[in-house]
């Protein structure tokens, strides 16, 4: 798994991180440990990118249900 499949996991699962995620993604996704092409995607918020990425065709809608409050 990438690290950006469990960055996805772990928002999904963890009220924390989420909410630090939200306050600074920027600060959360290097304390991940996510490589520039991760970051992009993750800022992007482009299903086609991030599906590429990780091999999950549900990472979008864990994207999209974690970016919002």
């Amino acid at each position: 798994m990438s690290k950006l499949n469990d960055l996805l996991e772990n928002l999904s699962s963890d009220a924390k991180l989420k909410a630090k995620y939200l306050e600074n993604p920027e600060q959360v996704m290097e304390e991940a440990g996510l490589n520039d092409k991760e970051k992009t995607a993750m800022r992007s918020g482009d299903e086609k990118s991030l599906t590429d990425i990780t091999g999950d065709k549900r990472a979008f809608s864990k994207y999209i249900y974690n970016s919002k409050k």
